[in-house]
C-alpha cells in the first residue's frame, strides 16, 4: 500500500518543478504582455480524481516590430496526460508533442499572428489529467504550479469542484481571493505553486511498538511515550499491550506509560490508536494550554546544549518567530547524505556555523535557540510527517523516518502554532502562515529537547517499529469513567472533618477535559462540593481529595454521594459514632480497677 501511495505522491509532488515558460522569438520582454487563465475541472471516479485543464494564453504586443510566435508547456513525462487539444484565435491548431529527456514539451504556434502594436493574439490548450488531485484518506490535496509573472500581467487560477462533492477547501497557501459555492478562484498569487487541501479533517490509523529492555540484576522502570492530544490532533487508542503499570501527563503533556520490568527481562509494547488531525484547533484542548502555559512558561526560555548559541550578536536582528523562520528557511540547506548515515543530532550551534549540512532537528534546533534568546516561548514536535516524496518532504530522526518541526507561542492569540521551516524549505510551501494535515505529534519537547523519545526510538536491532496509513473510517468514540472507593471511611466520630478522596479512572478510548465531579450528602457538610478533573487521559486513574464535616448530635448513619458526567450516581454510607458511648465503658472498668487498687491499700494499712 506505501509502495502505491509513494508513487502516486512522487507524480503529485513534482508538480512543484513543472518548468513554464514562453519561448521568445527575435523578442525582448519589455516588447510583450502575457496573461494567464488557468482553469481545473474536476470529476470523481471511483476514487480517483479526473481533471480537465485549460489553459487560456493571452499575449499582447507592445511594438511593432516584434511580436511571439510560438508558446512552449514543458511538463515531467510522469504527468498522466491526455486528450491534447489546442486553439488560436482561428481556431484548432495541432500541438507538436515531443518526449525527450523525461520531459513532455508541448509546442504550439500561431495560425496568423497579429503583428501590429497593442494587438493581442491567445492559445486555448486543454488536456486531461488523472493525477493531478490526490485523494489521501479523508482529504483532497494538490500542488498547482504558478508561471512566473512581471508586473503588469496577470495570473488567474479556478478550481471547479465535482457538483456533487461534499469537500470544502480547509487550507490554501495563498488564501483564494474568492469561494463561492464550488468554485475557488486566485489570482495573481505571488508563491510559486498553490497548495490546497479539502477536506477539515484527516484520520490516520497508526501501529506502533515500543522493545523495552533491562539489563540489570535489580528491577527498573522504563516510561514510553504514546502519541498525546493536541490542539489539532485528537486521539483514539483502540489498544496498549501491556497496559501500563502508571499512567500519566509530565509538564509538557506528553502521554506517559510507566512499566516495570523485572532482572533481564524484556516486553514489547503493542499501541494502536485511530489519530484525528483537524484543521481547526479544538476548543477544549485550546483551554487547558492557555492554562498549562503558566506553568510551563517557567521553563520555556530555557537554554540547553542542543538550544544554545554561541555567537548571539550575528543574529541581533531577527527579533520575530517569521524573522527567525525566514532566516533559516532562507540560509539553511538540507543535507540529503546524512540521511544514510547514522544520523546524530548535532544542534542549533553547529547547524548556525554550518548552514549547508542540516537536516529537521537542526532546523528545530536553531529556530528554539534563537526565538528562546529573543524571549519567545518555543518547543520541539517529534513525529511522523505523511509523505510520500521525501526528496520535497524528508523524515530524517531514525529508520522508522519521524520528522522533526516546532511550535511557537502566539502571544496575540494565546495559542500553540505549528511551522514547519524544513518542509518549506525543500518544497517551497509556506509552512508559517498556515499548516497541514500531514504532521503527527508523538511527543512535545519543551523542557528537554531529547526526552521522551518518540515512538519508533525504542528498539531491538533493526525492528520496524512505526506503521502510519491513512483512512477514511470514522473512529468512534468511547466514553467510560468508573469511580471507586478509595479511604472514605465507614465510620466517623460527632462533630469531626473528615479528609477522603476517591479514585477516578479513565476507561474509554479518548482523552476527556474538564470533568465536574458532584459531591453531595444527605446528612455531611461536603466543602467544595464540585471538583473538577482538568484532563483524563485514556487508561489514566487521578485521586479526588474532598473533605466533609460532621455536625450531628446523635449516632445515625450518612450518605455520600458522588456523581460524574453521565455516570450512575455512586453512594458511599457512613455511620456516625457517639464516642461518649465508646468512652464510657473504659471509663467505668478504669473506675473499678482504681477502687480495688485504692481499697486493698485501705485493708492493708488496717491491718498493720
Amino acid at each position: 500500500m506505501f509502495n502505491k501511495l509513494y508513487k502516486r505522491f512522487v507524480i503529485y509532488f513534482i508538480l512543484i518543478f513543472v518548468i513554464l515558460f514562453i519561448l521568445k522569438i527575435n523578442i525582448y520582454s519589455s516588447e510583450y504582455k502575457t496573461d494567464y487563465t488557468v482553469e481545473y475541472f474536476l470529476e470523481t471516479n471511483q476514487n480517483i480524481i479526473n481533471s480537465l485543464v485549460k489553459y487560456r494564453i493571452n499575449i499582447k504586443n507592445l511594438s511593432d516590430k516584434l511580436y511571439v510566435n510560438k508558446f512552449f508547456l514543458i511538463l515531467p513525462d510522469t504527468f498522466s496526460i491526455s486528450n491534447v487539444q489546442a486553439n488560436d484565435d482561428y481556431g484548432p491548431i495541432e500541438p507538436n508533442i515531443l518526449k525527450k529527456d523525461n520531459k513532455v514539451n508541448i509546442e504550439l504556434t500561431f495560425s496568423n499572428p497579429k503583428k501590429e502594436i497593442n494587438t493581442e493574439n491567445n492559445f486555448y490548450l486543454s488536456f486531461n489529467q488523472s493525477n493531478l488531485f490526490t485523494i489521501n484518506g479523508n482529504v483532497w490535496e494538490v500542488i498547482l504550479p504558478i508561471i512566473e509573472t512581471r508586473e503588469n500581467e496577470n495570473y488567474e487560477v479556478t478550481v471547479y469542484l465535482p457538483g456533487a462533492s461534499n469537500k470544502k477547501i480547509s487550507i490554501s497557501k495563498p488564501i483564494p481571493d474568492n469561494i463561492i459555492q464550488n468554485k475557488i478562484y486566485w489570482k495573481n498569487p505571488k508563491t510559486k505553486t498553490i497548495y490546497a487541501v479539502f477536506g477539515d479533517y484527516q484520520i490516520y490509523k497508526a501501529k506502533l511498538k515500543y522493545n523495552l529492555y533491562n539489563p540489570r540484576y535489580t528491577k527498573v522502570y522504563t516510561d514510553v511515550a504514546f502519541p498525546p492530544d493536541t490542539d489539532n490532533q485528537k486521539i483514539f487508542v483502540q489498544k496498549i499491550d501491556p497496559l501500563p503499570d502508571l499512567i500519566y501527563l509530565d509538564k509538557d503533556d506528553n502521554y506517559i506509560g510507566r512499566y516495570i520490568l523485572k532482572p533481564k527481562e524484556t516486553k514489547i509494547i503493542t499501541y494502536e490508536s485511530d489519530i484525528k488531525i483537524t484543521a481547526i484547533s479544538r476548543e477544549e484542548v485550546k483551554n487547558l494550554s492557555k492554562q498549562r502555559f503558566l506553568s510551563q512558561k517557567k521553563y520555556l526560555l530555557n537554554e540547553s546544549k542542543l538550544w544554545k548559541i554561541s555567537d548571539l550578536q550575528k543574529y541581533r536582528d531577527l527579533n520575530s518567530p517569521e524573522n527567525i523562520y525566514n532566516y533559516i528557511v532562507n540560509n539553511f540547506t538540507y543535507d540529503y547524505s546524512r540521511i544514510n548515515q547514522d544520523i546524530k543530532r548535532l544542534g542549533a550551534d553547529f547547524a548556525l556555523n554550518n548552514p549547508k549540512n542540516v537536516i529537521c532537528t537542526e532546523f528545530s534546533d536553531s529556530f528554539i535557540a534563537l526565538s528562546r534568546e529573543k524571549g519567545i516561548y518555543s518547543r520541539e514536535i517529534q513525529g511522523y510527517g505523511f509523505s510520500q516524496n521525501l526528496e520535497l518532504r524528508p523524515l530524517s530522526l531514525a529508520d522508522d523516518i519521524l520528522h522533526s518541526w516546532l511550535q511557537y507561542y502566539n502571544k496575540t492569540n494565546n495559542q500553540w502554532t505549528s511551522v514547519d521551516p524544513t518542509w518549506q524549505n525543500t518544497s517551497g510551501i509556506d509552512y508559517f502562515s498556515s499548516f497541514d494535515l500531514n504532521h503527527i505529534a508523538f511527543v512535545i519537547h519543551g523542557l528537554k529537547p531529547d526526552y521522551p523519545l518518540p515512538a519508533g526510538m525504542y528498539k531491538i536491532n533493526n525492528s520496524k517499529d512505526v506503521e502510519i496509513s491513512a483512512t477514511n473510517n470514522e473512529p468512534q468514540e468511547v466514553i467510560d469513567i468508573k469511580m471507586s472507593k478509595n479511604n472514605v471511611p465507614k465510620n466517623v466520630m460527632k462533630n469531626n472533618s473528615t479528609k477522603s478522596s476517591i479514585i477516578i479512572k479513565n476507561n474509554g478510548n479518548t482523552f476527556i477535559y474538564n470533568i465536574p465531579v458532584l459531591i453531595t450528602s444527605d446528612v455531611f457538610d461536603i466543602k467544595y462540593s464540585t471538583k473538577y478533573i482538568d484532563i483524563l487521559a485514556p487508561y489514566q486513574e487521578k485521586n479526588i481529595d474532598f473533605t466533609f464535616i460532621n455536625n450531628q448530635k446523635k449516632s445515625k448513619y450518612g450518605k455520600i454521594k458522588f456523581k460524574i458526567l453521565n455516570n450512575p450516581e455512586m453512594s458511599i454510607q457512613v455511620q456516625v459514632l457517639d464516642i461518649t458511648r465508646y468512652l464510657l465503658l473504659p471509663l467505668v472498668v478504669l473506675l473499678a480497677v482504681f477502687f480495688l487498687i485504692l481499697f486493698k491499700k485501705i485493708k492493708k494499712i488496717k491491718i498493720i
